[in-house]
């Protein structure tokens, strides 16, 4: 009888065992990888809120609520995130009222993003690992807040996308 060989997944080849103890900005360097929350509550504390354009543009997009929803492979468990846009919060809970989008995807997309390895927020969801629902235009804008706040000019975030479709607005 043949041995039927698992196919591995993507991220298991990316991502050695302690990764997280590479990212000076982790607050938590344990022995096991750090929970899809707190890798974004660490990023959002010391990278994000403190980048002046980020923090400008968050400031021109109208109110959003968005629940990012974080799938941890390894444990098979999910984990939320309740994002508000203008004013801006995170809080680690569903939301109480309906969100303007919902976002679910790979934890290991989400590291890869908050490690510098892409500079695209929303990678997942365009290479169909990922599922968005609601409100598209609410993705683009907490995608542009992030990718400033990771280096990206703003202006190379307008340029990918149609020039009717600017920073900040519906």
């Amino acid at each position: 009888m043949s041995e039927i060989k698992k196919k591995k997944e993507w991220w298991e080849d990316e991502f050695e065992d302690l990764w997280w103890h590479k990212i000076p900005w982790v607050r938590d360097k344990g022995t096991s990888e750090p929970a899809g929350v707190m890798l974004f509550m660490d990023y959002m504390l010391d990278q994000a809120i403190i980048t002046p354009e980020a923090v400008k543009i968050a400031s021109l997009i109208p109110h959003r609520l968005i629940l990012l929803e974080i799938f941890h492979p390894k444990k098979n468990m999910v984990e939320r995130i309740s994002f508000m846009i203008s004013p801006t919060s995170v809080d680690p809970s569903i939301p109480d009222t309906e969100p303007d989008l919902v976002f679910r995807f790979n934890y290991y997309d989400l590291a890869n993003f908050l490690m510098g390895n892409t500079n695209d927020f929303s990678l997942g969801a365009w290479l169909g690992r990922a599922e968005v629902y609601g409100n598209v235009v609410s993705l683009l804008d907490q995608s542009d807040i992030l990718e400033v706040a990771a280096g990206k000019k703003i202006n190379d975030a307008k340029g990918q996308r149609p020039k009717f479709w600017p920073i900040g607005f519906p």
